[in-house]
């Protein structure tokens, strides 16, 4: 594995210009430290001297983690001191906007065109009625760093074939909204009388967006789910066929307020080596989690057991239709025998240890209380045979994926 994201992180340290002490420029060569002895009152990025693998030491005050005997990366001489940020101001909805935009902006995208350019408002118009099928990524990603792996093979060519190029990706934004505020801002991109016949093919947190919104029942508790509901009138006919790819319909133990900074560790660990998830937005999130005293309410509805997950839970979906159909990809991943564990990480290795693809739990991303036919289900790996090759962000890398979407109708 090799790190390759220094634009990612190059932009994330010009959007924390104001809080930088240390910068890349400022810091001369030396030797690699332990994480244990760079603790101190501020965040530290440091990079995994042999990887490039990038992490977060946390301000000592909220990491006395990194003393614990579960973190033996934090006591070995393995890491250069990246920046060092004193996230000193608390962040503003605008200034997490600010690096959300840095990294893209929102927009419905037309994807006969590639992964960037947003849907015309004549295509919108063409689409009235329509058989489309939407895409949605995940928490940190985007459309292209998300799906782009559907063009190996042709993949992409054969859903546009098959849905006339009514093919659309929706681009938004992950720490500075909510999914079921994803959800309503998709639905303002369509015109009123859209009638879409959609099918959807989500990834990661982009199942509880997706499920935002196709629920049905009125959210007296939540007035933005209640908001969805309304607006969706006439704007979605009907659903089709729903594939959750890793998606964290149950949520994440890791987007919990104990684990967050684990949660944060894990994404910059992928975030370092794949281009399903961005460094800028990880880098990003900390100094909000920093700031905002970890207290992140983008980041508490991924968590397991959340408000929006229970709400999400307990009410009617478009899902339960006559016409939906659901499916599923999942993945158990070993991850003390695998790439990622050989990149240096200041993570809990004990939060690995249950069934899941390390940010997932493998059972969690099936609905609440469903049975699945063996047809509608894709592992890699099981409970009882782990694998090392297939883990959150490596999905639709994977051939037997993009056939599993092609032979399965999406």
């Amino acid at each position: 594995m090799q790190f390759t994201k220094h634009a990612e992180l190059q932009r994330a340290l010009a959007d924390a210009a104001p809080e930088l002490v240390l910068s890349p420029s400022s810091l001369l060569p030396a030797t690699p430290l332990p994480a244990a002895e760079i603790a101190d009152e501020n965040l530290n990025i440091v990079r995994h001297k042999d990887s490039g693998c990038i992490q977060f030491v946390f301000p000592t005050q909220t990491a006395p983690m990194l003393l614990a005997p579960m973190h033996p990366a934090a006591g070995r001489m393995d890491w250069f001191k990246q920046a060092t940020l004193r996230v000193s101001e608390r962040m503003t909805q605008r200034m997490a906007e600010t690096i959300e935009a840095h990294n893209k902006p929102e927009a419905l995208l037309s994807l006969r065109h590639g992964w960037r350019q947003p849907a015309t408002a004549a295509e919108l118009a063409a689409s009235r009625g329509r058989k489309v099928l939407l895409l949605v990524h995940g928490v940190f990603s985007s459309i292209e760093g998300a799906f782009d792996d559907l063009a190996a093979d042709g993949t992409m060519q054969q859903l546009l074939a098959r849905y006339d190029n009514q093919v659309f990706g929706y681009d938004h934004w992950t720490i500075a909204k909510t999914p079921q505020q994803n959800a309503l801002d998709l639905l303002s991109h369509l015109p009123a009388d859209a009638g879409w016949e959609v099918d959807i093919v989500c990834h990661s947190r982009g199942g509880l967006v997706v499920r935002s919104l196709l629920s049905t029942v009125p959210h007296a508790q939540d007035a933005v789910l209640a908001a969805v509901a309304a607006q969706r009138a006439g704007r979605i006919a009907s659903v089709g066929k729903v594939f959750f790819v890793a998606a964290a319909n149950q949520g994440s133990p890791l987007a919990s307020a104990q684990e967050i900074q684990h949660f944060l560790n894990v994404a910059a660990m992928l975030a370092s080596f794949s281009g399903g998830m961005a460094l800028d937005l990880v880098i990003g999130l900390a100094r909000m989690a920093v700031s905002l005293g970890f207290e992140l309410p983008s980041v508490e509805a991924l968590a397991s057991g959340s408000a929006l997950i229970d709400q999400l839970g307990r009410g009617d979906s478009l899902l339960a239709s006559a016409s939906a159909s659901t499916y599923y990809a999942r993945a158990d991943f070993d991850f003390g025998h695998s790439m990622l564990e050989k990149a240096g990480t200041l993570i809990n290795r004990m939060l690995l240890q249950a069934d899941n693809d390390v940010v997932v739990p493998y059972d969690g991303v099936l609905l609440p209380e469903a049975q699945v036919a063996e047809a509608r289900m894709l592992s890699f790996g099981t409970p009882q045979q782990k694998q090392s090759e297939v883990w959150h962000t490596e999905f639709f890398k994977q051939p037997a994926l993009r056939q599993f979407l092609v032979e399965r109708g999406a």
